[in-house]
C-alpha cells in the first residue's frame, strides 16, 4: 500500500547480497520515483518485522549513492534487478545507518536511539562528500527512538541537508510520532508469501526442509516473516516450538507439570535476546496460528471452533500486554510466563467436557 501526501552507514561494505524477493508493488514505486526524480526528503517503510524493509531500504541507498545515477542515459536503463540486487559499488560515505549501538563494555545493544546519537548523524551529513550526489540515512528502527531523538529527528526533517533522503523503517507505525509521519511519503509492506519463502528458502534450508517446516506448522507460524522462518533453522528451537505447541494442542487440559518440564530445561528460551526466539514470542506466534484459524484443538464443534479463534485473538494482545510489563518492570521471565500459561489455561476452561 503506498500512501501519497503533499508535502554513513557502518554495516559491512564487502558488497555481500542477498536477492529481495516480494513487494513487487512497492519496488515499482520506488523505481518510478527515482526515473522521474520525484524523491521526497524522507520514506517511512512500514510493516510486519522480518520481512526485508530494511534490506530494501539498503538498496535504495546503494543505488542513489552512485554519482553517476540522475544522468539521463543511467536513469533510463534503471530496471526492477537495480533495486532488488544493486551493484556492489557504493560511495560508502553517503550511506549511514542510525539504530541501537552495540555496549562493548555491558554485552548488549542499548534500548534506545538517543538524541546523541541523532546529533552525531547530523555532523556526519555535512561530512560527507560535497558533490551532487544523494546523501541516504536509515533509521531502523523508528520504535528504538527516544522522546529527545525523535524530537531531534524531526528538526532535520523539517529542514533536510541538500540531497538528502531520510529512510525511516517501522515494524509499528502508530508508534511514530504524527508529525514525524506527516513530514514522511508513506509506503507500507506486507507479509511474504508462501511462494517467495519458498523461494527464499532454497539457498537457505536442506531439501525437503521448506515442506517439513509447512508441514509441521512452524511456516504459518513465520507470519511471512524471514527473519522467523531462519529460525527454524535452529533444531533445538524447532523441538523446543513443537512442544510448546503440543502442550496448547492440549487445551482446554493444560499439563502444568509438563510446562514446568519443558521451562527448567530450555532456560536458555525463558529470556533470549531474540524476542521471536523466546518462550513468551513461542506463545504469542502459537496463539496467533490459533486465532487465525492455522491450529485447531481437539474440540469437534465447528461453532464451539469459531470461539476458539476469538478467545485467542483476545489472549494475543492480553499475553502481548503483559510480556511487555514484565520487561518493562524486570520481572522473572519464568513467573509471567507460568501467569501467561494460567490466564490461557482458564480462558478455555469454559471448553472443558
Amino acid at each position: 500500500m503506498i500512501e501519497k501526501v503533499d508535502h554513513k552507514f557502518t554495516g559491512s561494505s564487502n558488497g555481500d547480497n542477498s536477492f529481495l524477493f516480494g513487494h513487487k508493488e512497492q519496488i515499482a514505486f520506488l523505481l518510478n520515483c527515482i526515473r522521474n526524480k520525484q524523491i521526497p526528503n524522507a520514506w517511512l517503510f512500514y510493516g510486519p518485522a522480518g520481512i526485508g524493509k530494511a534490506s530494501l531500504a539498503l538498496n535504495v541507498a546503494k543505488l542513489l549513492s552512485k554519482d553517476s545515477i540522475f544522468k539521463e542515459d543511467s536513469l533510463s536503463f534503471l530496471s526492477e534487478k537495480d533495486i532488488r540486487n544493486p551493484d556492489v559499488s557504493t560511495r560508502i560515505n553517503n550511506i549511514f545507518f542510525c539504530k541501537r549501538k552495540w555496549d562493548d563494555k555491558k554485552k548488549f545493544f542499548q534500548k534506545r536511539i538517543s538524541i546523541d546519537d541523532i546529533r552525531e548523524l547530523n555532523r556526519k551529513f555535512y561530512l560527507s562528500s560535497a558533490d551532487y550526489s544523494y546523501k541516504v540515512c536509515i533509521v531502523d528502527t523508528t520504535e528504538d527512538l527516544n522522546i529527545s531523538a525523535s524530537n531531534s529527528l524531526l528538526k532535520i526533517l523539517e529542514e533536510p541537508p541538500k540531497n538528502t533522503l531520510f529512510i525511516l523503517v517501522s515494524n509499528n507505525k502508530q508508534s511514530v510520532l504524527p508529525t514525524i509521519l506527516s513530514r514522511c511519503q508513506k509506503i507500507g509492506f506486507k507479509r511474504l508469501n508462501e511462494d517467495d519463502l519458498r523461494n527464499i528458502s532454497a539457498g537457505l534450508f536442506e531439501e525437503n526442509h521448506f515442506e517439513l517446516l509447512k508441514k509441521t506448522g512452524a511456516l504459518t507460524s513465520c507470519d511471512g516473516s524471514v527473519k522467523k522462518l531462519l529460525n527454524f533453522l535452529d533444531k533445538d528451537y524447532m523441538k523446543f516450538f513443537n512442544s510448546v505447541k503440543e502442550l496448547l494442542l492440549g487445551l482446554p487440559n493444560l499439563n502444568k507439570r509438563e510446562a514446568i518440564k519443558l521451562l527448567t530445561v530450555n532456560k536458555e528460551y525463558l529470556s533470549n535476546d531474540d524476542p521471536d526466539k523466546s518462550a513468551f514470542g513461542v506463545l504469542l506466534k502459537l496463539l496467533a496460528s490459533f486465532a487465525k484459524n492455522e491450529l485447531d484443538l481437539l474440540i469437534d464443534n465447528k461453532s464451539v471452533q469459531v470461539e476458539v479463534n476469538l478467545t485467542a485473538a483476545h489472549l494475543y494482545s492480553q499475553i502481548s500486554l503483559l510480556r511487555h510489563q514484565s520487561m518493562e518492570y524486570n520481572i522473572e521471565a519464568k513467573k509471567v510466563l507460568f501467569l501467561a500459561l494460567n490466564i490461557i489455561e482458564l480462558a478455555f476452561e469454559k471448553y472443558k467436557n
